[in-house]
């Protein structure tokens, strides 16, 4: 890539200013009516510039399945935005997903992560409790503004995870403190973490290396001076919340825009390192695709991870990794078969090759392909891409590389599907 972080810094994908109140006449029923006719056509007019991002203007190897994946993805952003950003209120704040769930996925969402989200203010001071779970990367961080419109300008505040700090090792209970000043009174055993002084959004991340064994967090968000009972919906704050979801799926069909053509820049023989602002804190990104037919196979190549988490999965062209509960399409290092030398190999093909580290491509053509190496130890090699035939792969594989049956890869998949549940993905 030739310019990564100006490609993809939010500050390129800014919302405009809300235009005043709109006209309102709430005398009649008619005249109620009106008044939220007009408001959805705001949102209309986002969906549709929503649509035309994520629909026009790609390769044309998948088009029929990107059409109806756009429009699956386009009610995904919607419920998100509803969730996180409509419902957000200052003063009465909660954990929402942020596309973390199984069935709502939002930027290129990684498949080992459970991500919350919740919008503050630098106004108030608020207090997250509960146990984190014991996930091998728990991460909180602060941004100035809101991802919906990034409007305010975004860049990260505060940050804390379990490698740097103590109080969140595994198995914890934690108690954090989120405020612009930080408290005279925090107590020993607590975690401050800085808010700006206006609008601000919280983000955790639960990276899991273990689907199986490592347990999810239980955690409350509370505002400490929180009053009762919160206030009603006024035109200015109904507007103020509901312009947040055609700005949400505005600006982030920009973003999306702006990362898969990333993605389809990249040397179509290795996946490029790639900057994403205000992602994964302290994460290295490489982004790059691949085409495969049914009669051939590619071989992705990366040398031994020197780091404390990676993975890597497939997307498709809406910037997801799609059915991942269902399909193999993503990994982590603990997941993967490691040759004697450490390197990893992947094998994309449509049909099942027997063999480890496979990722399903089956009906699909074009894959998008993104790795993430989380606090490296070592500046970590491009991952490289090799096209075989399909049945000459095992020519091009280590002597070494077991081989999995059919029973043990429904097994496999039974397994991964479970884990949704254990891991509260499937929770709203």
């Amino acid at each position: 890539m030739s310019d990564d972080k100006t490609a993809m810094s939010q500050e390129n994908f800014a919302a405009g200013p809300a235009a005043g109140l709109a006209e309102a006449d709430f005398s009649s029923d008619e005249g109620a009516l009106a008044y939220a006719y007009g408001q959805l056509d705001t949102l209309v007019d986002a969906m549709r510039y929503s649509l035309k991002k994520q629909i026009t203007g790609w390769p044309d190897d998948d088009r029929e399945l990107n059409t109806y994946e756009a429009l699956r993805h386009m009610l995904r952003n919607m419920s998100f935005a509803h969730a996180a950003h409509v419902e957000g209120d200052y003063g009465n704040p909660t954990l929402t997903k942020m596309g973390g769930m199984n069935r709502i996925q939002f930027q290129l969402q990684s498949t080992d992560c459970n991500y919350h989200s919740a919008i503050l203010h630098g106004a108030h001071r608020y207090r997250l409790t509960g146990n984190r779970g014991s996930c091998a990367v728990f991460q909180m961080s602060t941004f100035n503004g809101h991802s919906c419109d990034f409007a305010d300008g975004w860049k990260m505040i505060g940050n804390a995870n379990n490698l740097i700090t103590p109080e969140f090792a595994p198995g914890s209970d934690i108690d954090v403190v989120l405020s612009h000043e930080r408290p005279a009174d925090l107590g020993a055993d607590q975690v401050w973490l800085e808010l700006p002084e206006g609008r601000c959004e919280l983000h955790i991340r639960q990276y899991y290396a273990d689907w199986f064994t490592e347990q999810p967090a239980d955690l409350t968000l509370l505002c400490q001076e929180q009053q009762f009972p919160a206030p009603l919906l006024t035109q200015e704050t109904s507007e103020q919340r509901f312009k947040r979801l055609p700005d949400l799926l505005k600006v982030h069909a920009d973003f999306y825009e702006a990362g898969v053509k990333s993605h389809l820049k990249s040397d179509p023989h290795q996946v490029d390192r790639f900057v994403v602002p205000g992602a994964f804190a302290g994460t290295d990104y490489f982004s790059g695709y691949f085409r495969v037919r049914q009669d051939e196979a590619v071989i992705i190549e990366i040398d031994k991870p020197d780091c404390a988490f990676w993975n890597v999965e497939l997307a498709q062209l809406q910037w997801e990794p799609g059915d991942w509960w269902a399909r193999l399409v993503n990994y982590n290092l603990s997941q993967v078969h490691y040759e004697a030398d450490g390197k990893v190999r992947f094998i994309a093909s449509w049909d099942d090759p027997g063999r480890p580290n496979w990722f399903d491509c089956s009906d699909r053509n074009l894959h998008l392909i993104g790795f993430r190496f989380f606090e490296t130890n070592s500046e970590q090699a491009e991952p490289r891409i090799q096209t075989v035939p399909f049945d000459q792969l095992d020519q091009h594989l280590s002597a070494d590389m077991p081989r999995i049956s059919r029973e043990e890869r429904q097994a496999q998949m039974e397994k991964r599907l479970v884990s949704v549940y254990r891991r509260r993905f499937s929770d709203f």
